[in-house]
């Protein structure tokens, strides 16, 4: 039967591409080039390049319209961004919390049937906190549907950087298996340079996992240099020697043509960060330079393939695929992609027959490329899918943890400072070597008095803070924090020297319910949310 992919070439999808992944056929797509989020923890903002005109801006509009989204509530229910009214914003969210931005049903899955992932996030929520384990969850679940659908010749590329790419190679290797890890590729440009009190960070790494053993690897070359070319020498005995041997003219016998270059290695200089002042700029901060995906591209598949980017805001995947002649499916949260793409298409040109010789443009005209939304996800053509995998309407958004009246760093700084900044389980708090107490909310984690397994409220009367070695220990058992309280002090676990010196948890509730009652009405905002 035939693969949904094969109907699906140039097509840009604005939706949640968690929709469009699970919309997808089994082992459908030959290569995933992504750029994702970096777990940054902040909204990046820039200017388009060059301003937004009134016709771009209208017509952004006018396809929302089309698809019956017509305001930010709208375009909430569909799970893709607003458009910011009338600005010329480059924007996108990277920014992650537990309560916003985790499903119940993510969770479930992970936990049900990947035991080694659920880990790997605990892991990461024990060591850099909640915001990180949000990211992780939100990055596994597609990452699992990623794999699906790749074929068993394919491959994934993603793009990461410090920040999170140790967690990231640990989910991956849960998720594609470690010995898959082709390559740590890392991608070392040149930019303008600022004041820092550490070596200047000019890399990003990209992490390659095939699918399988027969991935595509097309062996791209890269020049000689002047260590290759004396170790390509063929070698020889004369005289008792072992020497490098030369023909009749005098020169060194090469095992082959020296012009032809050696096997690319996996530190990429060449390529360079995209300057401010160059016309491939769009606006966006973390835009990356179009020579990279082709490098890529023409690295790991040939020529028809299927390459599927679903985070294709700067649309340098899609336009690296047209250059070189592959199928192309882009997927983007964002309308804004709307416009950047069809501008990036009207930058660049691709070359016919292989020769630059008759340039035209990469797509003749915009309908060359089909605009997809959200409620439109191609029909999975599989021959028997689960159902749960078959293409469905968009299910309603349930978080983890639902999002309060208050949130929920303010909540844990409130508790915190009712117990003097120290954990509720134990005792433990943020100390200097003098042992004053640092008033801040690192290294807590929030859970519940009363567990949510007994129907314990998510609100603040039943939250308490503890720290990350007891709230690991704790999860997910249904026992009331009191009780789990005798047990630390049985097992010696306290630093206080009695359970009666940590917070009354009954004064703690009647503080929260006080604190609740005044504090409401300035948080209506996030009843809504």
């Amino acid at each position: 039967m035939t693969k949904n992919s094969a109907s699906l070439n140039r097509t840009l999808f604005i939706a949640d591409n968690l929709t469009l992944l699970k919309s997808l056929d089994n082992e459908s797509i030959d290569l995933i080039c992504i750029d994702p989020p970096f777990a940054k923890n902040q909204t990046w903002v820039g200017a388009l390049r060059p301003p937004m005109s009134k016709k771009e801006r209208e017509r952004e509009l006018e396809t929302l319209a089309d698809w019956g989204i017509r305001n930010r509530e709208d375009a909430a229910h569909a799970c893709i961004e607003w458009p910011d009214d009338g600005r010329n914003v480059a924007k996108f969210k990277d920014t992650w919390r537990w309560e916003d931005d985790v499903h119940e049903e993510w969770v479930k899955e992970i936990e049900g049937k990947h035991d080694s992932l659920a880990r790997v996030t605990e892991a990461a929520r024990s060591a850099h906190g909640e915001d990180t384990a949000a990211y992780l969850t939100y990055m596994a679940i597609r990452l699992i549907e990623m794999r699906r659908v790749l074929k068993p010749t394919g491959s994934i590329f993603l793009h990461c950087d410090y920040s999170a790419n140790s967690y990231l190679r640990l989910t991956m290797d849960a998720i594609f298996g470690s010995k898959n890890l082709k390559n740590e590729i890392v991608w070392k440009y040149n930019r303008w340079t600022a004041a820092s009190t550490r070596f200047q960070k000019m890399h990003d790494v990209i992490l390659w996992y095939a699918k399988g053993g027969r991935h595509t690897f097309n062996k791209p070359l890269q020049p000689y240099a002047d260590e290759d070319l004396i170790e390509d020498t063929v070698r020889g005995v004369v005289d008792g020697k072992l020497v490098r041997l030369k023909d009749e003219s005098g020169n060194y016998i090469r095992r082959q043509d020296p012009n032809m270059g050696v096997l690319m290695h996996d530190t990429w200089t060449d390529i360079n960060f995209i300057p401010p002042t160059s016309s491939e700029r769009t606006g966006y901060p973390t835009q990356k330079p179009v020579a990279l995906a082709e490098r890529i591209v023409t690295a790991a598949t040939n020529p028809g393939d299927v390459v599927l980017d679903c985070f294709a805001g700067c649309a340098y995947v899609p336009v690296a695929a047209e250059r070189n002649g592959r199928q192309w499916i882009a997927c983007d949260i964002s309308p804004r992609s709307l416009t950047v793409l069809r501008r990036q298409f009207a930058k660049f040109r691709y070359a016919v027959n292989g020769t630059h010789e008759a340039e035209q443009p990469a797509l003749i005209a915009n309908a060359d490329v089909t605009i997809r939304s959200p409620m439109d996800m191609p029909e999975r053509t599989d021959e028997d899918p689960e159902p749960e995998k078959r293409s469905k309407p968009l299910p309603e958004r349930t978080f983890k943890v639902p999002a309060g009246p208050i949130p929920e760093r303010e909540m844990l700084a409130f508790l915190l400072d009712l117990s003097g900044y120290t954990a509720w389980c134990c005792g433990f708090a943020n100390r200097m070597p003098d042992g004053t107490v640092v008033r801040t909310t690192d290294n807590f984690h929030l859970d519940h008095i009363d567990p949510k397994s007994k129907d314990g409220s998510n609100q603040i009367p039943n939250r308490a803070p503890l720290c990350p070695r007891h709230n690991i220990l704790k999860n997910d058992r249904r026992i009331h924090l009191s009780d789990y309280r005798k047990e630390i002090a049985d097992a010696g676990g306290l630093l206080v020297n009695t359970t009666d010196e940590l917070i009354d948890l009954s004064a703690a509730y009647e503080a929260a319910q006080e604190r609740f009652a005044l504090e409401k009405s300035k948080h209506v905002e996030y009843q809504t949310r």
